[in-house]
């Protein structure tokens, strides 16, 4: 009898870890992103990514200067995410449009879903972990999208999951390390964010062995070691050595690009995600002040410059639903008074379980309904009325638009596109700015680059303005475009 029942608990256990509640919650995580994210496709950076990962697929070489656009032709430009581009590619070679949303939807999920793992290794709660599942949701609803920082915010993840298995009683995990970094280098510039995390962890256990108070986590040499190699491996790119100066040129040298990008403006009280920051924020004040629990030292060497970044940038709203999510559920699983432990009603949560997968299957958009989302966002009728037509550049477009049309219409290079950088560097953007703005002449600007073709977003002031102008005419408009022509 007694092998019998021996035989038959380790199923019965097994069971429960699949079907258990952790994986309840944790399905519904990744339900709501994947179901949030199935109606998000046309980023406007993402079809400069493709051309630019499509290119480096058939010439198997990295595009070191411009050769999209009239205005910054020719002039020198780092490719400091080709990996990631080339990955875009090739989902989309591999399965189309349909391909790249599930993509999209696939690792925004395994991003949340990371977290909560996260969470729950920090915290030993699952209820309080889906809080922190949450959190790294609601504000990655500022990043969910198809481009190479999806990547990048993926391998954050990943690093603070082995260093959280590390200084659980795992220290050899952390020779993951410097792999993770030579091939975060070549996917996104939040590597910078990765090293900065480790060195501060380095440095905190460094000050508590100089105190004689280091009684856990990995040995100080193993982490020098390991910080060595890792910032080592950085090297190991097509680049060099500009392409680890990049992220500091991006603050540094690109002013114009970051007082002009939406992305980079200021977080404000405005957004839902703005408040939810300052919530998070003022709660872990008042529980340390308090006395009722409070970070540490490393938590906030990294907490605080991420929230200021944060605050500064709202593209790194996403950074800091990362990085506050394990901390909240740390000092909330502190707080919170101990339970009984709840029944788990196995066949109840394979229905939750089977319901979330079929939700996500549900939500998941036709091919119809995507096309139809890229031409809600993009000038798709009026590329194809300038094909027709054969209309002669060289052509204005709008900021948004440029890298659509360097996807699908390569044979007319475009003013200015998303890649802020190089336009930044040359001038472009701060000329493009000020004719947007309406702050100078606007014939000035398009008579200097010898505009002939303008494509304007419908609804906007300079389509307005462009209306008036002496020489122009419209040869076309739609509810998402209109097309003005030089006519002499």
């Amino acid at each position: 009898m007694s092998t019998a029942i021996a035989t038959a608990a380790p199923p019965v256990s097994a069971l429960r870890q699949v079907l258990g509640l952790p994986v309840v919650l944790g399905s519904l995580l990744v339900c709501l992103t994947f179901c949030f994210c199935s109606m998000r496709f046309s980023d406007p950076d993402l079809w400069w990514h493709l051309k630019v990962g499509q290119e480096i697929w058939q010439t198997h070489a990295l595009p070191n200067a411009d050769h999209w656009s009239f205005t910054a032709y020719g002039k020198p430009w780092i490719d400091h995410e080709w990996l990631s581009q080339l990955l875009l590619y090739l989902v989309w070679r591999i399965g189309g449009y349909q391909a790249l949303q599930f993509f999209l939807c696939a690792v925004s999920s395994a991003i949340v879903a990371l977290v909560y793992a996260l969470c729950r290794r920090y915290c030993e709660n699952a209820e309080v972990a889906m809080l922190g599942g949450f959190l790294a949701f609601f504000f990655g609803t500022m990043g969910f999208s198809l481009r190479p920082q999806l990547i990048g915010y993926a391998l954050l993840v990943l690093l603070l999951l082995i260093m959280e298995r590390a200084w659980s009683g795992r220290p050899r995990t952390l020779w993951w390390l410097p792999p993770l970094f030579a091939l975060w280098v070549n996917c996104h510039g939040s590597w910078v964010l990765g090293l900065g995390i480790l060195s501060a962890a380095s440095l905190c256990a460094w000050i508590a062995h100089r105190r004689l108070r280091f009684t856990g986590g990995p040995d100080i040499r193993l982490l020098a070691g390991v910080l060595g190699f890792s910032m080592a491996a950085l090297l190991v790119n097509p680049v060099g050595i500009r392409l680890l100066t990049y992220p500091l040129d991006v603050f540094v040298h690109q002013r114009t690009n970051l007082n002009f990008v939406a992305e980079w403006f200021p977080l404000t009280m405005q957004d839902p995600r703005g408040v939810g920051l300052f919530v998070v924020l003022a709660a872990l004040l008042v529980a340390g002040l308090t006395g009722r629990a409070r970070a540490s030292a490393f938590e906030l060497m990294v907490l605080l410059p991420v929230s200021a970044l944060a605050v500064q940038h709202m593209r790194m709203v996403f950074v800091f639903g990362i990085v506050c999510a394990p901390i909240v559920c740390r000092i909330v699983a502190q707080m919170k008074r101990p339970g009984k432990p709840r029944r788990d009603f196995l066949p109840a949560n394979a229905v939750l379980v089977l319901l979330c997968a079929l939700c996500c299957c549900a939500a998941f958009p036709s091919m119809p309904t995507i096309q139809a989302n890229i031409a809600s966002h993009n000038p798709v009728e009026a590329v194809r009325f300038i094909k027709r037509s054969a209309l002669p550049g060289p052509m204005l477009n709008d900021y948004m638009w440029g890298g659509y049309l360097i996807w699908a219409l390569p044979e007319q290079k475009v003013f200015i596109d998303g890649r802020g950088d190089i336009y930044d560097w040359s001038g472009v953007l701060a000329r493009y700015r000020d004719w947007y703005s309406l702050d100078t002449d606007p014939e000035r600007l398009l008579n200097d680059y010898g505009i002939r073709l303008c494509l304007l977003p419908a609804n906007s002031a300079q389509a307005r303005v462009m209306s008036h102008l002496t020489g122009w005419t419209l040869a076309y408009n739609d509810n998402i475009a209109v097309v003005f022509a030089r006519s002499h």
